[in-house]
C-alpha cells in the first residue's frame, strides 16, 4: 500500500514550523463538531499547532507531520471511539512522541471510577465516564528484550 501524501487541513503550518527547526509546544489535532473553530482559534497564536482531523476520511489517509512532537486529540462529539483509535494509531505510527486522547464534552468534576459493592471482588471498580488517556509508542529497548 503507498504511503499517502495528504496532509490534513492546516497540516501546512505544521510543516513550515519543522522547516525552520521550529517544533510547537503541542500539536492539537480537533475532532468532531468544531473542530474547524477550534483549530483555527488555536492558531490564533501562542506556541501551539493545531490540525483537523476531517470526519469524512479514514486517519490514514493523511500524511501526519508530527514527528517528535507531543499531541493532544481534542475529541468533541459525535466523532465515534473507532476514529479516535485510528488516529491515535496513525499518530505513533507517524513518530508522535505522545498522543493525549482529550474528550471535551465530559465533566471532570465528577469522578472517573466508583466503587461498586454489588459487584464480584476484583471487579468493584468501575469506570463512569471517559477519561483522558495518554498514549506511547513501544520502547525500543522493551522490543529487543522480549
Amino acid at each position: 500500500m503507498a504511503k499517502p501524501t495528504k496532509l490534513p487541513p492546516f497540516g501546512k503550518l505544521l510543516i513550515e514550523r519543522q522547516r525552520f527547526k521550529n517544533l510547537p509546544f503541542l500539536v492539537f489535532i480537533c475532532v468532531g463538531a468544531g473542530a474547524w473553530e477550534a483549530a483555527k482559534a488555536r492558531n490564533q497564536g501562542g506556541d501551539t499547532q493545531a490540525l483537523v482531523m476531517p470526519t469524512e476520511s479514514p486517519a490514514g489517509a493523511y500524511t501526519w507531520p508530527v514527528q517528535g512532537c507531543l499531541c493532544v486529540v481534542e475529541w468533541h462529539q459525535p466523532a465515534p471511539d473507532q476514529m479516535i483509535v485510528e488516529l491515535v494509531k496513525a499518530l505513533l505510527r507517524a513518530g508522535a512522541e505522545s498522543v493525549a486522547v482529550w474528550p471535551r464534552w465530559v465533566d471532570y468534576s465528577k469522578p472517573g471510577i466508583e466503587y461498586d459493592a454489588s459487584l464480584p471482588a476484583g471487579r468493584r471498580w468501575i469506570q463512569t465516564r471517559e477519561m483522558i488517556r495518554v498514549y506511547r509508542p513501544p520502547r525500543k529497548e522493551a522490543a529487543r528484550a522480549a
